[in-house]
């Protein structure tokens, strides 16, 4: 097949080919013979109805036809003969089909710019690792104990802070209910912000078998739109008041708090939890540096990018943007079904995250494959086990449902995206530094 290939731009090509008349009319003749197989007409047994005859009734919608799929098969066939690396579907420009002659195509696609990642080794690049304190260490310490706590019923005194009380309510707007606003023996802990902002405040120092009237501000996020944001009334009557017991921490406290790790003593359980929090604090630092080593890598590389590729991007941002503000998330269509046009107000507003998207995620791709990165299925799996073990999940179903809506993909994508950086960090140059926590700003 003859092929020229033209460069339009840094990612665009002009494909031009010319398809032999011949191979076109074998087509044909093959279209007209499994249309004949079957085909009844006056005068003729089935299946032996003349050519002519069929090429009479049927053929301008077979050679439309015929036409069509040969220029596309075609085409695709020149990309990857050329090797192209396309990342749309290609774009007729104009076809020259004269009867009885060989067909000339052009088309457009649209490819992703050969590029090289620039040399990353001298980067240099701080790792703050957050400090673990006493006052960290006895936090941990306090989750055991939470978790082993005794109450005891309070007689004599009003709620407190930390009490455990347990509570009959029923809210109104204008004297009317609502879904969610009655429950009957709904235990909360007072002081953990359990309960609609302005409702906990009037509940301290109320008694058992206390009722009272208390009236709040629903917030501006609440499921029924018509109540949202507004005051609503609720009656709310105190049923019991517990108070909570720490246990108190002593070697046989610590011994028993963690069977899995089984602590030997206090001092054991507080240089171990230590370890375990400083492994946390570093592993936490290598994830904030690995989005700004991300970012660095984009910095270095400003690759082209594909438009249409950027435009199915910042549609994607579109979409999961109206899922976030409680739309549906569908995408919107002109009048004649096609892809609506990105507004400038869109594009102004994702256009920029888009392209760092879309380059990072070219740039730790080419890398991977520099770096001879890979996911093992088995090492896929095992991520799906932890994640089915803290959603209390069934892997299999998990699994298959992930497979199903992407998200499979995604968490390959994510893994090996994680374990490339892992690769580039080890080549430029890392000063670890302990600081405190409260000097470390988000996302840096």
């Amino acid at each position: 097949m003859d092929i020229q290939i033209e460069d339009v731009d840094l990612t665009n090509k002009k494909i031009t080919l010319v398809i032999p008349h011949a191979d076109y009319q074998k087509k044909l003749n093959d279209s007209y013979r499994i249309i004949g197989k079957d085909l009844k007409a006056p005068g003729f047994r089935k299946g032996k109805v003349p050519t002519s005859l069929i090429e009479k009734q049927y053929g301008p919608q077979v050679k439309r036809e015929v036409l069509t799929e040969l220029i596309s098969d075609r085409v695709m066939a020149a990309i990857q003969e050329k090797g192209l690396n396309a990342v749309s579907q290609p774009h007729l420009l104009e076809v020259q089909a004269e009867e009885g002659t060989d067909i000339s195509v052009t088309a457009t696609v649209e490819v992703m710019p050969e590029f090289e990642v620039a040399d990353y080794s001298g980067i240099e690049m701080d790792l703050k690792i957050a400090e673990v304190t006493d006052e960290d260490i006895q936090n941990a310490i306090d989750i055991y104990r939470e978790r082993n706590h005794t109450t005891q019923q309070v007689e004599g005194r009003g709620a407190q802070e930390k009490d455990l009380v347990k509570l009959d309510f029923e809210g109104n707007y204008q004297g009317q209910s609502f879904e969610g606003s009655a429950a009957n023996g709904y235990v909360v802990e007072l002081g953990t912000g359990q309960l609609i902002e302005g409702m906990e405040a009037p509940i301290l120092g109320m008694t058992t078998g206390e009722e009272k009237s208390i009236t709040v501000k629903l917030p501006e996020a609440h499921p029924d739109k018509n109540i949202a944001g507004k005051d609503v009334e609720f009656k709310v009557t105190v049923q019991g008041i517990q108070e909570k017991t720490m246990p108190e921490l002593t070697d046989e406290f610590a011994q028993k708090a963690d069977p899995k790790k089984n602590f030997k003593n206090v001092e054991d359980m507080k240089e171990r939890l230590r370890t375990d929090l400083e492994k946390t604090e570093r592993d936490n630092a290598l994830s904030r540096l690995k989005n700004v080593l991300s970012d660095k890598i984009v910095e270095m590389n400003p690759i082209d990018v594909p438009d249409g590729l950027l435009d199915e991007q910042i549609r994607f941002m579109i979409k999961n943007a109206k899922k976030k503000d409680g739309g549906p998330g569908e995408e919107v269509k002109s009048a004649d079904g096609e892809k609506a046009p990105i507004s400038e107000e869109d594009r102004k507003l994702h256009g920029e995250e888009s392209l760092k998207i879309l380059r990072s995620e070219f740039l730790l791709d080419s890398l991977s494959r520099k770096l001879d990165i890979h996911v093992k299925p088995e090492e896929l799996d095992a991520e799906i086990s932890n994640f089915a073990t803290m959603l209390g999940g069934d892997k299999k179903k998990m699994k298959k449902e992930w497979e199903q809506s992407g998200l499979l993909v995604r968490l390959h994508s994510r893994m090996k995206r994680d374990r490339t950086l892992d690769a580039v960090l080890k080549g430029i140059k890392l000063k670890e530094e302990t600081v405190d926590r409260k000097s470390i700003i988000p996302d840096n």
